[in-house]
């Protein structure tokens, strides 16, 4: 069996990690022409490896739920974010205290949910890993083609 404590402790920094760049955001423009917000997905490369784990066992209806899980947790994360040209000429992330509030209580519930689960930490691990690409992947590209739309029209 796999020891998943490091696994834990990557699924927590890299929360972390996003948090903390759309924090920043808010207060500090975003640079480039958007790529830095899809490269956040590059953090996620970890988890894969429990995709070709063995010994997760988990049926086809498992990964839809927790895939369909994930989808609608990132409906919420992607109606809070938004980004605007501000005085400067440079884009930011509007400021959002429900983003805020929303990103801390789906990581929460999350984390409630996975000790409820009552599965070998194998499976459990992967649904995870699963729902959590369910909500980040569309979130990030809504939230690329929302920057691409500020940064497209009107350009100073």
């Amino acid at each position: 069996m796999m020891n998943y404590n490091p696994i834990l402790i990557i699924i927590v920094l890299v929360a972390a990690v996003i948090f903390y760049r759309q924090i920043i955001s808010m207060f500090q423009p975003i640079r480039g022409k958007g790529t830095r917000i899809m490269i956040t997905l590059f953090l996620l490369t970890p988890g894969w490896a429990l995709i070709m784990n063995p010994n997760a066992e988990v049926t086809p209806t498992e990964v839809a739920i927790a895939l369909l899980l994930g989808c609608i947790l990132s409906i919420p994360l992607i109606f809070t974010t938004g980004y605007e040209r501000r005085e400067d000429g440079k884009i930011y992330v509007k400021k959002s205290l429900a983003f805020v509030f929303l990103f801390v209580l789906i990581f929460a519930i999350r984390w409630t949910i996975r000790g409820i689960i009552d599965m070998d930490s194998d499976s459990r691990m992967l649904l995870f890993f699963i729902a959590a690409c369910g909500y980040l992947i569309p979130w990030k590209i809504s939230s690329y083609y929302k920057f691409r739309k500020v940064y497209i029209s009107n350009r100073v």
